[in-house]
Order: structure tokens, then sequence, then C-alpha cells
């Protein structure tokens, strides 16, 4: 299997009786647990008042200002079609940093567990692009459960070409509205 730390990049790795360990980072979609690797996250706090952008995927819930940074903050639990019972007032954030150009973002999240240590030997991704689609990186077999890791990169690519379309249809219909206007309108 392909060593999926070298595909997210600088993976912290530790040794533990002889295993290579990864840190994780566990946190719940509805029913559903998910992992996000440790290097990749800035921080985890209460999420605070986000503020929508037009014309954006419904799954973008908007912008917020962490620390002096506008961050796009992304409701996870609706790009990945998963009901979630909790208002988004009451979701955490996790502030993932990944690619070379450092992009930052907010994931709203129900709840957070806690770091786990990871074997690789833990991680499954004879799954990927089948069952699990595109924007699932492995399974994580953890403690009786499994855990889905997101391909944190590949939602953000997801989010710009839905938002651009989204534009693009926006002025294509702005443009024919005002073709579209009797003269004395215009």
């Amino acid at each position: 299997m392909k060593s999926l730390t070298s595909e997210r990049g600088q993976s912290e790795k530790i040794q533990k009786q002889g295993e290579t360990m990864m840190q994780m980072v566990i946190f719940e979609l509805g029913e559903q647990v998910f992992a996000a690797d440790v290097s990749s996250v800035r921080e985890i706090i209460r999420l605070e008042e986000v503020r929508a952008i037009p014309q954006t995927p419904a799954a973008l819930l908007g912008v917020s200002t962490i620390r002096g940074e506008i961050l796009p903050v992304i409701d996870l639990a609706e790009f990945l079609k998963i009901e979630s019972s909790l208002s988004v007032d009451q979701k955490k954030l996790i502030i993932l940093e990944f690619g070379e150009q450092g992009i930052r973002t907010g994931i709203a999240v129900d709840n957070v567990r806690r770091i786990y240590n990871v074997s690789e030997k833990q991680l499954d991704a004879t799954l990927k692009g089948t069952f699990l689609g595109e924007n699932l990186i492995c399974v994580i077999k953890q403690e009786g459960e499994n855990i889905l890791m997101p391909d944190f990169q590949k939602i953000i690519e997801a989010f710009k070409l839905e938002t651009l379309r989204l534009n693009q249809e926006a002025a294509k219909e702005a443009c024919c509205n005002l073709w579209n206007k009797p003269e004395d309108e215009q």
C-alpha cells in the first residue's frame, strides 16, 4: 500500500514499540467519526460569528475572523451529506492549514473527541475512489470502529470549482436579465 503520509506531506510520525505512528484529531459529524492529521490542524475553537457570502455553495457557511485573519468556514456535514442535529452555533471549528501555499480554512464539526496515535497498519485506502469516493483518503480501523479520513485538499478544490460555477451562472443570469428588460426599464 502506498504510504498515506507521503500524500499528505509533513505528517508527524512517532515510533512506538517499533511501529510508525501518526497523530490524528478524531471528530464527529452526526453519527460518523472522522480524522484529520494533527500536522494540518492549527487549533480547535468554538465556532463564532460566520458571515454568509452570496453565490457560494450551501456547505460554505461563509467567512469568520479568527485572530485577525479572515477564513472560509465549511460545514463538512453539509458537504458530505451527513445529517447533524446540532445548530451551527453549537459546533466546533477545526482550523486547518495545508498545501504548499499554506491554505487555511475552518471546518465546522459536531464534536472533537481527542488526539489518537494511529499506526500506519490501521490505514486502509483500498476503498478510495470506489465506495469512499474521491473526497476521502482512507478508513482508519480503530477501537472497534471505522474512522473516515477526508481529503481536505480535494474538498477545498471542489469548493473553488463550485463557487466559480455559481458565480458564472449569477453573472450570466444578471446579463440576460439586463438584455431582456423592456427599453423603458433600461
